[in-house]
């Protein structure tokens, strides 16, 4: 039976301006997407949907509290969004950010990534991947890199960043079984969702640095807005699960002040 861990990680200042943050990363097969909507329910949030569209870069949402709002989604080189393609089992269309570098990049990749900004403030956010962790992962990031972010020397990462403030790697592969997606399903997919309490942002950065590696985002995304400092409070546990490819232990997050990834290599 197959097992999946999910990827958690505390960042410090992983929002513009605050102080210490909580920050919970989810990464799960597709088939696993509703252990994320779980988990902002439980800390008292309602998760908004919406569908990629092929050509589209605006869509609109009614937010929590009843309001129109819009989610605008930019890439981050300022070229035009273009278009979408399907892949595997995603939900939707996705996204081409397959990574290259450019001179004006802070961080490796950064600028063929997407920009997904949003009217009415968010604090949890996830989109689908498909085709990470194919290859790719010998690639060694610049010292300054590893040093500035406190990630590996190698691998193919998934980055992510809240209203401009530091970056973290909420998901590292060294091998294709570093997939969740691959692990459980034998697909080259997965889903990456972020929940930070520490307040609300209005724009998320998501790219990729497995460079020669294709790799789509989009699918159907979600977010929504829970109360600060939710995680670090008290609520009720996500329940555990069999070890039949679905979640178990979510709510295993208290290694305060550190960040730390769990290799999802279990066969």
């Amino acid at each position: 039976m197959k097992k999946i861990l999910v990827a958690a990680a505390l960042a410090a200042s992983m929002w513009s301006g605050a102080a210490q943050s909580a920050v919970e990363i989810v990464n799960v097969p597709i088939g696993q997407i509703p252990t994320f909507d779980s988990r902002v329910t439980t800390l008292g949030g309602t998760v908004i949907q919406t569908a990629v569209v092929n050509g589209v870069g605006v869509y609109n949402y009614t937010d929590a509290n009843g309001n129109p709002a819009t989610l605008t989604v930019t890439r981050l080189d300022g070229n035009p969004l273009g278009w979408t393609t399907t892949y595997d089992n995603l939900t939707a269309p996705a996204w081409d950010i397959s990574p290259w570098t450019e001179p004006s990049d802070t961080i490796p990749g950064e600028k063929t990534g997407l920009r997904f900004t949003f009217s009415s403030p968010v604090n949890a956010f996830g989109l689908e991947i498909g085709d990470w962790a194919t290859c790719c992962y010998e690639a060694t990031r610049p010292a300054a890199i590893q040093s500035t972010y406190g990630v590996p020397a190698e691998g193919s990462g998934l980055w992510i960043r809240f209203n401009g403030g530091a970056a973290t790697l909420p998901a590292n592969a060294l091998s294709e079984n570093d997939n969740p997606g691959w692990v459980a399903e034998s697909r080259f997919t997965n889903f990456i969702g972020a929940i930070d309490d520490s307040g609300s942002f209005t724009t998320v950065d998501f790219w990729g640095d497995g460079f020669g590696e294709a790799l789509y985002a989009g699918g159907t995304l979600r977010f929504a807005a829970i109360r600060r400092g939710a995680i670090g409070g008290t609520v009720a546990p996500v329940p555990a699960v069999s070890d039949t490819g679905l979640l178990a232990g979510l709510l295993g997050i208290a290694a305060f002040g550190a960040y730390r990834m769990r290799r999802r290599a279990i066969r």
